[in-house]
């Protein structure tokens, strides 16, 4: 029998960290992309790198872009969102971004996505690449990814409490006399 109310302690513990963040809800998505020469296809040995956060709206499909890159080996001559496409392979143009700066500066700009490209967006199918006149297919590059939202350690340190409460008033319960 205990070790059944210990196997409720713990089920109850992970039914309750799992409400702390949804893994996915309908509206607006933060998504992350590191960008650098390791990453293009094919692989170039630039010292260039850069990162982009994306806004998507997945109902509406609007998305924007802001980011910055650093190190190019040359000027930036023109940035976009590609897909569909995960790591190692290519794709066209979805989103045309706009470039500020030489061999360091800022990224920025949005457009619509259809349907197909929100879900390949959420699922990874999408990068941003930066292209220079030394590299001119795409100097750096990083896929389109959703970051692992953070919880902050005052909600997780109060969870972990009320399951372990949960849990003890589980396994100090006694059964009534009589009742079976």
């Amino acid at each position: 029998m205990k070790l059944g109310r210990i196997a409720a302690l713990l089920l109850g513990t992970a039914a309750a960290l799992s409400f702390a963040s949804p893994a996915s809800a309908l509206g607006t998505h933060t998504l992350y992309a590191v960008m650098n020469g390791a990453n293009e296809v094919p692989f170039n040995s630039t010292g260039g790198s850069g990162t982009c956060t994306v806004t998507l709206d997945d109902v509406t499909g609007s998305v924007s872009v802001t980011g910055s890159f650093t190190g190019l080996t040359s000027n930036a001559t023109a940035a976009h969102i590609h897909g569909l496409a995960g790591p190692g392979m290519n794709a066209g143009i979805i989103v045309g971004l706009v470039e500020t700066g030489g061999t360091s500066g800022n990224v920025s700009g949005g457009g619509t996505l259809t349907p197909g490209e929100v879900t390949g967006m959420l699922n990874g199918m999408t990068y941003i690449n930066v292209h220079t006149s030394s590299n001119p297919g795409g100097e750096i590059r990083g896929q389109v990814l959703a970051a692992v939202p953070a919880m902050p350690w005052t909600y997780g340190a109060a969870l972990a409490v009320l399951a372990l409460l949960g849990g003890a008033f589980v396994l100090t319960r006694r059964p009534v006399p009589g009742v079976s």
